[in-house]
């Protein structure tokens, strides 16, 4: 099968050059000789043709080109040509002839009455056929009226005038309805167009509202940018987002037929378009002309020759930048303008994203400390893998009671800032600390067992007290127990609870193992 892009150039002749791709062996799809017409924009027609075809493509810019067209053959008579392309203006011709035949041999003449209806097929070419082929029926109908001329003995004055009535008159069809149809079928293009753009921000408004997600809003608007911007089928397809940060711009999404930039990055200042876009926050379009090292190799890899950009901004601040590119054909205005009404919805559909993300990010967040809370807690071990042992450590202040009375609130905020901070830093990455109460916190250590959970609480213990802060001397009391696979969170807790207060009845500063009988570390006091 071969795949044809045929556009049409400045001296009006068509070009057409090979396209590859997947859309070339997915989306193509074309009987034994015929040529298919599976995708169009802007005067330009992709074609897929048996490769052993001829391939004549006769282009109008005002004229959508026909749904499917026979391979033309360049040895094949004019005539030939129209009786594949204009049925019906030669069958009724030929049904005339007969008709004209039937009355002869009869005996009887063709009245003038009905010599008007031979104007029929031309207004049917005037209607269906190209100017060419509708100006040889014009031709054919005055052959047609000079045979009924002769046959009832017309004066030739008569018949001249007839036939010079009937040939103006079908030439002014042919003129004048010609550009008429050329006109309608602009319209109608462009009504199906508009109705194609409407149906995709149609898509747009319900993928956008679906979800609560904002990778997956950035994802959905990339997705329907291309689609919008450019027809299926086309190599010009493909569209990505980009995050900028300290300088340096990563694409994070992306909706391409041929290529793969997720991931990619470089310095703003090799990209001048890109930068413009930030620093104005307008959209704008242009040749890849003028770029860094960098971004000119993956333009170079990926053929993209020229692109739009539209900044997207929440809140009054940048969030990233919407990309539409070109391949065989240039980012126009109104691809940019109808980017630009994706980039609205998606900008709203960010905001309530984001929004909904920072609500649930507080439900699940203790404010003070920024260590999850116990809702968060239970949500993470939910998420994880319950086919390993793990180690609970139950950890309690000291003496919070006695600093709030002594030093007010503010200080036994401060303290239990600075107790999370140490406990958090003493973990592995892996492993979760979490403030469950005013003074309790809780660690979950994944794949830990007694021993390991015993050597943690030391360190924490040790942390703990080594970080004093002026007036505050922190200390904790820990209590350990380890759980075998598949136990529950909560009985572990409780255990863990049940040897946090034997560590806090025998005087604090220590951490106790639960259930056997405790193993206690002596105290250590602080410098």
């Amino acid at each position: 099968m071969l795949v044809l892009e045929v556009t049409k150039q400045s001296d009006g002749w068509p070009s057409a050059a090979p396209v590859t791709g997947p859309h070339a062996r997915d989306d193509v799809e074309a009987g034994a000789g015929t040529a298919r017409i599976f995708a169009e924009t802007q005067g330009a027609w992709v074609i897929a043709v048996p490769a052993v075809a001829d391939v004549t493509c006769l282009m109008d810019a005002t004229h959508r080109p026909p749904s499917s067209a026979h391979p033309a053959d360049d040895s094949a008579l004019p005539a030939t040509r129209l009786l594949r392309r204009c049925p019906m203006p030669v069958a009724a011709a030929s049904l005339a002839l007969i008709f004209v035949a039937l009355r002869l041999a009869h005996g009887q003449g063709v009245s003038a009455d009905l010599q008007p209806l031979v104007l029929l097929p031309i207004l049917w070419a005037a209607l269906r056929c190209r100017r060419g082929e509708a100006a040889a029926t014009v031709v054919g109908v005055a052959g047609m009226l000079v045979v009924i001329s002769i046959a009832d003995r017309v004066p030739v004055e008569q018949a001249v005038s007839t036939i010079a009535v009937c040939e103006l008159i079908g030439g002014l069809l042919v003129l004048g309805v010609g550009p008429l149809r050329s006109h309608m079928t602009a319209v109608v293009a462009e009504r199906e167009e508009a109705l194609r753009q409407a149906t995709v921000l149609g898509d747009v408004a319900r993928a956008l509202n679906s979800t609560l997600d904002p990778d997956e809003v950035v994802s959905v608007a990339v997705r329907l940018a291309a689609e919008i911007a450019s027809p299926p089928g086309l190599r010009a397809r493909r569209a990505n987002y980009c995050r900028i940060s300290d300088g340096i711009v990563r694409v994070v999404a992306e909706c391409d037929t041929e290529g793969e930039w997720v991931g990619a990055s470089w310095p703003l200042t090799e990209h001048p378009h890109l930068a413009r876009a930030v620093q104005t926050r307008g959209a704008t379009v242009g040749a890849l002309n003028q770029l860094g090292p960098v971004v000119r190799e993956i333009n170079r890899s990926q053929q993209v020759a020229h692109g739009g950009w539209i900044p997207v901004s929440v809140d009054g601040e940048l969030h990233g930048v919407l990309a539409i590119a070109g391949r065989n054909r240039p980012v126009t205005e109104q691809d940019l303008s109808r980017c630009a009404a994706i980039v609205e919805m998606m900008q709203l559909a960010l905001t309530n994203a984001l929004a909904h993300q920072r609500c649930q990010t507080a439900a699940l967040t203790d404010p003070l400390t920024a260590l999850p809370n116990r809702r968060g807690l239970a949500e993470h071990i939910l998420e994880c893998d319950n086919n390993q042992r793990f180690a609970v450590l139950a950890i309690d202040v000291d003496g919070l009671k006695e600093t709030n009375d002594r030093y007010g609130h503010s200080a036994g905020d401060e303290l239990l800032q600075l107790i999370g901070t140490a406990i958090h830093l003493t973990l592995r990455a892996n492993d979760v600390v979490a403030r469950i109460g005013g003074d309790e916190f809780t660690c979950v250590l994944f794949g830990a067992d007694e021993t390991a959970g015993a050597q943690a609480a030391a360190r924490i213990l040790n942390a703990v007290i080594s970080t004093p802060h002026g007036y505050l001397h922190p200390s904790v009391s820990i209590g350990v127990a380890a759980a075998e696979p598949g136990t529950s969170l909560d009985t572990s807790l409780r255990a863990a609870d049940a040897a946090l207060y034997r560590a806090k009845r025998n005087g604090g500063r220590r951490h106790v193992l639960a259930p056997a009988s405790p193993c206690e570390v002596a105290p250590v006091v602080a410098a």
